[in-house]
């Protein structure tokens, strides 16, 4: 009996998925050396080649294509075991999702939350996270919903990244950054912001968003490391920073009136920005959307819409 084990049929997939194996490597979080020795390991096992790598990339040699093809089918059969028996663990009130840090999401949530606080049994696992790790909380970690957000010209990488993984999204919003600032601020005037008018300000920036769907500087500001910055961890930080210190200022996506009035701030559009970004809510094509998923994703409708009557 062959000695192949699941891990090494896996990362046979991903390889021959990605044509790399360095680009294989950095998907599947382990280092280029033990990839290639694992594959190595696979190969001494099987009598033959399943790949031959060349300047041009990693390509599959044709005994390779007949293994790779039943290698594919058996990860597929378990990660869908795993999912259905996660599932199962969870038929009560439970919602597991990874969301960027955008207000207007949580927000979202809070309300939905609202609507099923009265229930019996609840349980909520509520990561603010990036949209790489959204992806990878759904696949590996048994998360049933996520939402990533990414800019306009990346959406047809996205969306053919989404369809290889077998994740199906529903689409909430397309919209521009806006300049959030202090009420006190001197911007805070401005009917418009152009990046001139930011010199000498400080600008707040999530220190941990840094990931393959979302350029390190949205809102159409420069990637230079000149000026003024500060990097929050913790996304209640902003708000603190933003209300006390009027020189303070960030980009972020349209926040709803209510909480821009709770913490005395204004949101300006920038005409200037480079991009429009999309926000969708992703789920594995096994997941059976309804119920409360379905229910949550009619709340960040609702929200979308009251915060466009405000724009």
């Amino acid at each position: 009996m062959l000695d192949i084990s699941i891990k090494q049929m896996k990362y046979a997939v991903e390889i021959a998925r990605c044509g790399s194996i360095n680009q294989a490597a950095q998907n599947l979080y382990v280092t280029q050396s033990s990839l290639s020795k694992a594959m190595k390991e696979l190969e001494n096992t099987l009598g033959f080649a399943v790949f031959q790598r060349g300047p041009g990339g990693t390509t599959v040699t044709p005994e390779g294509t007949d293994f790779l093809q039943t290698a594919q089918e058996i990860v597929y059969k378990l990660d869908l075991l795993e999912r259905q028996i996660l599932l199962k663990k969870d038929q009560l009130a439970s919602i597991k999702i990874s969301i960027p840090r955008a207000t207007y999401i949580t927000y979202a949530f809070t309300e939905f939350f609202k609507e099923i606080q009265n229930l019996e049994q609840i349980q909520i696992n509520f990561s603010e996270t990036n949209s790489r790790e959204a992806v990878d909380n759904i696949l590996y970690h048994g998360f049933h919903l996520g939402i990533i957000r990414y800019p306009e010209i990346l959406e047809e990488n996205t969306i053919q990244m989404l369809q290889q993984k077998k994740l199906r999204f529903r689409r909430i919003w397309t919209f521009d950054y806006r300049l959030l600032v202090s009420r006190e601020s001197p911007l805070a005037g401005h009917a418009q912001i152009h990046p001139a008018d930011l010199k000498g300000y400080v600008e707040l920036l999530h220190g941990d968003t840094s990931n393959t769907f979302l350029p390190e500087s949205p809102g159409g500001r420069g990637e230079d490391t000149e000026g003024k910055r500060i990097y929050l961890y913790e996304r209640g930080s902003q708000f603190d920073f933003l209300s006390n210190v009027p020189t303070t200022y960030m980009w972020v996506s349209p926040l709803p009136q209510k909480l821009l009035d709770q913490h005395g701030l204004v949101q300006i559009p920038c005409p200037d920005n480079r991009f429009a970004y999309h926000d969708l809510l992703i789920y594995h094509e096994d997941y059976p959307f309804s119920g409360y998923a379905e229910q949550f994703y009619n709340v960040l409708l609702r929200t979308k819409d009251e915060i466009e009557q405000t724009l």
